[in-house]
């Protein structure tokens, strides 16, 4: 019986798509009049926070746009804080290459914590923001952060070498009470043991607030609160593994905050944030949980701009849930993305606000779209039915402008040297 239900909602969701995807697009005229060269994109004043989104993690253009669509910000809006969905600890190693130049950017980028970014894209980024910094004054250098925590190791080296300065005895103390805590265990290790290591993270972030005046004047106060983040990390990653609540919502609620809290540390005008599409989406697209776009849009309003993506064929790199890499190829036909297919080029922006001037693009915009959504792991049985690889939204509610890429092609990982 539960076998029949199954087979008779993907046949349903089957036709649904298919009557969908048999419907004639109504085609918009002149649509290039309201794209923007990427390059030229300028946010209001009063945006505190720009969140680029990527409708898959193994494609080149969603990659090469984060630096695209950062450097754009930098020189139009002088935005000098990049954070990317990657671990924090491992991006404040990002952060010492891009500020000294020690090691290279393709080590540096195999620290974020994530094999989806191991790659040439993000090696190139990084270089560029490490030559950028090494003509700017100390006071204009860009500074890069990571707002996931579901890494241990570069969190806990962090922690440590902070410690080690102002605390000895306790940095050996919790050298001991973390050693069960490791990137290497992460996702199995005994959940007493992640547990022992959540309540030790807890103790510890309350003996060093207790402690703060006396560490702040052995150190200073941004490296105390940078310290305490580290522990913040480490506790939350540890209650991600360990918790009866659901997986996402925590850790979108808690990339919220983290977010937030590198608007505050840096006390910077703009930050520009880039993840999934799902995370950055301003509507809670993805059904059970609230992203961390629409909890930085319930407290920012329009100060949070989002930015969204989509293909129109893509050819990406994903993780089998047997661990196996390899490439997928897929197709996202929809009323939008079909806008594109017949225009010179293949990455197209298009601003929400530009949209408004014409009634069938904004029309377009304001209905519900099967838009493309795919995660680091992907698998064969997934490309039998859209409903595995799209997500149900409506762009205008999501998002403030959507970046069409016409032809996606696949990541590969960079060597390190």
């Amino acid at each position: 019986m539960k076998k029949f239900g199954f087979l008779f909602v993907l046949i349903t969701l089957s036709l649904a798509l298919l009557l969908a995807s048999c419907a004639k697009t109504v085609k918009v005229a002149n649509i290039s009049e309201y794209l923007t060269n990427i390059s030229d994109l300028n946010a209001d004043d009063s945006v505190r926070i720009v969140g680029l989104g990527e409708a898959t993690h193994g494609n080149v253009e969603f990659q090469t746009l984060k630096k695209e669509v950062f450097q754009a910000l930098v020189q139009n809006n002088h935005c000098r804080v990049f954070a990317l969905e990657g671990d924090f600890g491992g991006c404040q190693r990002v952060n010492e290459f891009v500020q000294t130049g020690e090691g290279t950017a393709e080590e540096a980028a195999a620290q974020i914590g994530f094999g989806i970014y191991r790659t040439k894209e993000m090696a190139d980024l990084i270089r560029w923001i490490r030559d950028f910094n090494a003509g700017a004054q100390e006071g204009d250098k860009i500074r890069f952060y990571g707002f996931d925590m579901q890494r241990f190791d570069n969190n806990k080296a962090g922690l440590f070498n902070y410690l080690e300065k102002v605390d000895a005895k306790t940095c050996a103390e919790y050298k001991t009470f973390f050693a069960d805590l490791n990137d290497e265990t992460v996702y199995d290790q005994d959940k007493e043991k992640v547990k022992a290591g959540k309540e030790s993270a807890q103790k510890l972030i309350t003996l060093m607030t207790a402690n703060q005046a006396q560490y702040v004047s052995l150190s200073s106060e941004k490296e105390f609160v940078l310290a305490l983040q580290y522990a913040q990390c480490i506790g939350e990653n540890a209650t991600l593994q360990t918790s009866s609540a659901s997986y996402a919502q925590l850790r979108d609620q808690y990339m919220a905050q983290k977010v937030k809290w590198i608007l505050d540390y840096e006390q910077a005008g703009m930050i520009f944030i880039a993840g999934h599409n799902g995370h950055i989406d301003k509507s809670s697209a993805a059904y059970g949980y609230t992203s961390m776009g629409k909890y930085l849009s319930d407290e920012f309003g329009s100060g949070y701009f989002a930015i969204g993506t989509d293909f129109y064929n893509t050819t990406f790199r994903a993780v089998t849930s047997g661990g196996e890499v390899k490439n997928f190829t897929l197709k996202n036909s929809n009323v939008l993305t079909e806008q594109f297919i017949n225009l010179d080029g293949n990455v197209f922006y298009l601003s929400f606000k530009d949209a408004e001037k014409n009634d069938t693009l904004n029309g377009i915009l304001n209905q519900r779209l099967t838009m493309g959504s795919v995660g680091s792991e992907f698998n064969d049985w997934q490309k039998i039915n859209g409903s595995f690889y799209t997500l149900q939204m409506i762009p205008r509610k999501s998002y403030d402008g959507i970046i069409i890429v016409k032809d996606a092609t696949p990541t590969v990982v960079a060597p390190l040297n």
